[in-house]
């Protein structure tokens, strides 16, 4: 029988084989860290775009916060502004109700009545004064009670008086002032 030695091409198929396994291996290897690479470098990509991107937002947010505290000045501003205008709004109403009342007082004041006395401590009204009659004091204190500017007219005392060769009624009334709310 006739031997073939085929060691050396079996040797050699293996030899050929083991290379086509590494260099699928190599390929594979190599494949992978082309892979890994592109991954990497996609990775990074968007890291540093991230970044850039947390950085734009940080600027914003800084801008955001001059802004805020322009904001919140402007309301202190503001706020400080209509206090000032409501104490020049209550000023004025101050300054205006006791002329109105005062002149309500005068024309309601009649002919043979004088007012000798008039004090207000903060809307409450004292009046005394000398009337020819007490009709003449009823009709003021009618008159009073009538008018948008006194509230709460009442009298205290009436007396006879001599004042010269005249025979008078002195009288004294309280009353409340209603001075108006907000501008009036």
């Amino acid at each position: 029988m006739i031997r073939i030695n085929l060691l050396p091409v079996r040797a050699a198929k293996k030899r050929e084989l083991v290379r086509q396994q590494a260099m699928a291996a190599g390929g594979v290897v190599l494949l992978l860290a082309v892979a890994i690479g592109a991954v990497h470098w996609t990775l990074l990509a968007e890291v540093e775009a991230t970044a850039a991107r947390t950085q734009e937002i940080r600027a914003e947010i800084a801008r955001l916060q001059a802004v805020i505290g322009e904001v919140k000045e402007f309301k202190k501003k503001k706020r400080d502004l209509e206090e000032k205008i409501d104490v020049i709004g209550k000023l004025e109403e101050r300054q205006r109700g006791p002329v109105r009342v005062l002149h309500e007082l005068a024309r309601t004041v009649p002919e043979k009545l004088w007012i000798e006395r008039f004090k207000d401590a903060n809307g409450a009204l004292s009046l005394e004064g000398v009337a020819i009659d007490n009709q003449t004091i009823a009709r003021f204190m009618t008159d009073l009670e009538a008018s948008p500017w006194f509230r709460s007219v009442r009298l205290d005392v009436t007396r006879q008086v001599t004042r010269g060769d005249a025979n008078l009624k002195s009288f004294s009334i309280q009353a409340a002032a209603a001075y108006p709310k907000g501008g009036g």
